[in-house]
C-alpha cells in the first residue's frame, strides 16, 4: 500500500443535471476539497492516476475509483447516512439561525456537536472504505459533499459545514 491521492473526483452527469448554479458550485469546492486534501492507501494497482466519481442510487451513493483498468467500487448504504446527515444538517442549521456572537456558549456548544457528528460520519465511511483507507480528514470532507448531494445547504445563511 502506498499513500496517495485522486486526481480527480467528477459528480454524475444525473446529479450535475439537477443542480443550481450556486450548488453546483458547492458541489465542486467539496469534491476539490477531496482532491486536494485527500489521503488514501492504494494498492500498486491503483496508484496510476486514480479518479473517482460519486454517483445517487436509490440505495444510497455510491464512489466509484478508477485507475487504469482498475475499478472499485463503494456503496454508501442511506440507512447508515442518513441519520448522521440529518443530525449534522440540524445543527448546521441552528448554528446559521443562531443570532449571537462568536464567543457565543450555545454556538460552541453547536459547533461541537456539528464536529462530534462530523467525526462519526468520518469514521463509519472509513469502516464502509476498507481497501482505500482514507485517512480521518479525508473520510469528514468526503461526508460534506454527500452532505451538499443531499441536502441544499445554499439555503443556508452562512455555509458553516464546509468551516468543520
Amino acid at each position: 500500500m502506498i499513500e496517495g491521492k485522486l486526481h480527480a473526483l467528477r459528480i454524475a452527469e444525473s446529479i450535475w443535471a439537477t443542480g443550481s448554479e450556486p450548488r453546483r458550485l458547492e458541489w465542486q469546492l467539496a469534491a476539490r476539497d477531496v482532491v486536494d486534501a485527500g489521503r488514501f492507501a492504494l494498492d500498486q494497482d491503483f496508484a496510476v492516476e486514480p479518479r473517482g466519481e460519486i454517483a445517487l442510487t436509490p440505495k444510497g451513493p455510491v464512489l466509484t475509483i478508477r485507475s487504469g483498468e482498475r475499478e472499485a467500487t463503494f456503496l454508501f448504504a442511506m440507512t447508515e447516512l442518513k441519520p448522521l446527515m440529518q443530525e449534522y444538517m440540524q445543527t448546521c442549521t441552528e448554528m446559521a439561525k443562531l443570532n449571537a456572537g462568536a464567543k457565543s456558549p450555545r454556538l460552541e456548544a453547536l459547533d461541537i456537536a456539528k464536529r462530534l457528528t462530523h467525526d462519526e460520519a468520518g469514521e463509519r465511511l472509513r469502516e464502509l472504505m476498507p481497501t482505500l483507507q482514507p485517512n480521518l480528514e479525508t473520510a469528514r470532507r468526503l461526508f460534506t459533499l454527500l452532505v451538499t448531494l443531499y441536502h441544499d445547504t445554499t439555503t443556508i445563511a452562512a455555509p458553516i459545514h464546509l468551516r468543520g
